[in-house]
């Protein structure tokens, strides 16, 4: 989950217009909020549950760009009320709590938390067990997750393939503009790359200025 800088205001008067899905489009950059697809195929997500806060249906604010799976993967239970809430990210940087990895050996993708707070333990507890959920079909019937760990993977290795020519050609600037746009959220699954770079003392030397928002 990547820190969402909504700009957009648009008038609507259901959140189904088409107004609501081209601004959610720009302000999410076309990238699933939950598992970080950038895909033109998704739905008009309420933060907060519409049996629960129907008087937020409409509101911009709590409407959010989420791909098919994960709005079929998500627990309607989520954030019914204050024991099961998640972070939003477009209030808090979710990168600065929680850290997503690839590991390919065993083909999971590890959640860790990395920084308490004690007003928000409970939301980044939430969090992380509704991305174990995404990511690795923990308590879910959906085989989704399996895909996108492979398109995780393959992107990772892509990646990667960059950083290596990066450090073996002379002439790097042309590379460097790649691996930015690589590093930068609107990127898929940018979260993912950015701690490859963090987790690698030199890389991260090197690129720290490129994963910073």
């Amino acid at each position: 989950m990547v820190k969402v800088d909504r700009k957009e205001n648009p008038t609507f008067s259901k959140y189904s217009d088409r107004e609501v899905k081209e601004s959610l489009k720009r302000d999410f950059n076309k990238k699933c909020y939950l598992c970080e697809e950038v895909t033109r195929h998704f739905e008009v997500d309420h933060f907060y549950p519409q049996i629960s806060y129907p008087d937020l249906i409409n509101d911009y604010s709590n409407l959010f760009y989420c791909c098919q799976k994960c709005n079929k993967v998500k627990p309607k239970k989520i954030n019914i009320d204050s024991s099961n809430k998640i972070l939003d990210c477009c209030e808090i940087d979710v990168e600065q709590y929680i850290k997503l990895k690839l590991n390919s050996k065993d083909c999971i993708v590890e959640v860790k938390q990395i920084k308490r707070d004690t007003l928000l333990n409970l939301k980044i507890q939430n969090t992380m067990v509704l991305l174990e959920r995404i990511y690795n079909g923990i308590d879910s019937k959906s085989d989704s997750c399996e895909d996108l760990r492979d398109e995780i993977k393959d992107t990772i290795v892509l990646f990667r393939k960059k950083l290596d020519k990066y450090a073996k050609t002379k002439l790097k600037r042309a590379i460097i503009e790649e691996i930015k746009e690589e590093l930068d959220k609107k990127s898929s699954y940018s979260t993912f790359k950015r701690w490859v770079i963090r987790d690698n003392k030199a890389l991260n030397q090197e690129f720290e200025n490129y994963i910073g928002d």
